[in-house]
């Protein structure tokens, strides 16, 4: 396979960067170990790196500098450093005089003064102090400072240089966000947009510290449309479907299906919405499985978002076959083993989560069922079985609302929740 080299017994998933790309990325190539001498495991987990990879570089290419800029930044540097390819610096000066008298007596007015800002440097060019502005972003989380470097990306390409950056140029920014055109396959919801503002702010603000640029002129100030339409969008949720971003469960038939087809090419996928089906976890809690913590009849969640999260769930006997071959092929503590937390989100679920959404969207299925709808079909069918709310609730991990059996009781016994599980069924033989 094209995307998988062999080193020291194990698999490490590549992928070449496009030339073109070199600089922005520091790198010719991703690579990273998938962990796995196996190669059909290695390529599981290596198509879930490939595809976060593939969508940086598609991301980087829309987040480029424009051709102009290109140029006249090629220029500045020609400007900036005649010597060094032996150039006499009065001829390069006619040069670019030329360049741009003659775009100028072309009608090309806007891009011979955009030209001539940059090359005579006589416009401050934010990718060059875009690195300084990154490393001074004062946080601690690796996700924040890369949401922060990310969005700063985009705010160059859009406005290369700050003269550049213009009220109607902001608006347009945020226009072009909120219908989702060009730079944006989709509409961004206010919350996405306001994030970028900050971001962008930030900037802004970092080169007032500079005095690069004068102070209180921040050009950065979320246009009113924006919550406007946002207001829109969710009377029209409501309208349609009477509440907003409903998530439904799935289908017993249509888990199934789902299970049945993520089978025939991801196994280790297969295998988490098979876990997913017959227990009701969150998806993290499934990839956190610990395998000295499990066993053919006892899984204990250990990682949950909530403190009902943390409990003990009898294995179902059709699942018992697929936990026994996880405990024995784990070559990392986790029933679920080889996937990697990304240092951005420190989720194992991340890249296999994204796996789920591919599938089931090419499957035809839209937002309102995502992985999380394993956790309401299995809620349903225990609702549909009759098993009490408040067993229900010890098995999937939900808060007991009851004074009584959520204060003072100690739980259902094992015996109890096996019973429960047992009435989790689904129509495999159809």
């Amino acid at each position: 396979m094209g995307y998988l080299e062999k080193k020291r017994n194990l698999y490490y998933a590549v992928l070449k960067i496009p030339k073109e790309l070199h600089e922005h990325f520091g790198k010719t190539k991703f690579s990273k170990s998938t962990g796995e001498a196996d190669k059909r495991k290695a390529t599981n987990i290596a198509m879930g790196y490939v595809s976060d990879w593939k969508r940086q570089i598609e991301t980087a290419r829309r987040i480029s500098f424009d051709q102009d800029t290109m140029f006249a930044l090629s220029l500045r540097k020609e400007l900036e450093n005649p010597t060094k390819h032996n150039d006499d610096p009065l001829v390069i000066h006619e040069v670019v005089f030329d360049i741009v008298d003659k775009l100028r007596m072309q009608g090309k007015e806007a891009k011979a003064e955009k030209i001539a800002g940059i090359a005579f440097g006589k416009d401050i060019i934010l990718s060059e102090h875009y690195h300084d502005w990154v490393a001074s972003i004062k946080t601690t989380k690796v996700k924040t400072r890369s949401s922060y470097a990310s969005v700063g990306r985009e705010v160059m390409h859009f406005f290369p240089t700050v003269g550049s950056i213009t009220a109607k140029g902001v608006r347009n920014w945020a226009r072009l966000m909120v219908e989702g055109r060009e730079y944006y396959p989709e509409p961004l919801s206010k919350s996405s947009i306001d994030r970028r503002f900050k971001a962008a702010r930030n900037f802004w603000n970092y080169l007032e510290y500079r005095d690069l640029v004068p102070l209180d002129s921040c050009p950065f100030k979320m246009p009113r449309f924006v919550a406007e339409e946002e207001k829109k969008k969710r009377a029209m949720l409501l309208k349609n479907k009477g509440r907003t971003e409903e998530r439904l469960p799935f289908e017993s038939h249509e888990l199934v299906s789902i299970w049945k087809e993520a089978s025939k090419k991801d196994q280790q996928l297969a295998d988490l919405i098979f876990l997913g089906m017959f227990t009701g976890c969150r998806i993290e809690e499934l990839c956190q499985l610990k395998v000295d913590s499990c066993s053919e009849k006892l899984l204990k969640v250990t990682s949950s978002k909530t403190k009902a999260g943390y409990r003990d769930i009898p294995v179902h006997p059709k699942l018992s076959p697929l936990i026994k071959r996880l405990l024995n092929e784990s070559q990392d503590s986790y029933v679920l083993s080889g996937l990697k937390a990304p240092p951005s989100t420190g989720d194992r679920s991340s890249a296999i989560g994204k796996r789920f959404g591919r599938l089931k969207k090419r499957m035809g299925f839209d937002g309102a069922k995502v992985f999380h709808s394993i956790r309401k079909t299995v809620a349903t069918l225990l609702e549909n079985a009759n098993v009490p709310e408040n067993l229900s609730a010890q098995i999937i991990g939900h808060d007991h609302d009851t004074l009584t059996y959520g204060l003072y009781s100690g739980g259902y016994t094992y015996e109890a929740k096996l019973e429960a599980v047992l009435k989790i069924d689904y129509p495999f033989e159809k």
